[in-house]
């Protein structure tokens, strides 16, 4: 798909309603798409952020001598 610009008497195509969502041509334009994680995603996700957590303080931990 190859993009172009839009040309100035094109303009008149996007609309604001009176929540000021904006529109192209009677078409929602998308700004933003929400992200939804499956559970077994979010667990992965959960899993990661506690290794790497641990994995920083463990050595933290070792230097000054709180764990061997």
């Amino acid at each position: 798909m190859a993009l172009r610009t839009i040309a100035l008497d094109e303009l008149d195509g996007f609309q604001l309603d009176e929540a000021n969502r904006l529109y192209w041509r009677g078409e929602t334009v998308v700004l933003e798409r929400r992200l939804k994680l499956e559970t077994y995603q979010i667990v992965l996700a959960t899993l990661a952020t506690v290794g790497a957590v641990a994995s920083g303080i463990h050595p933290f931990l070792v230097s000054w001598h709180l764990l061997n």
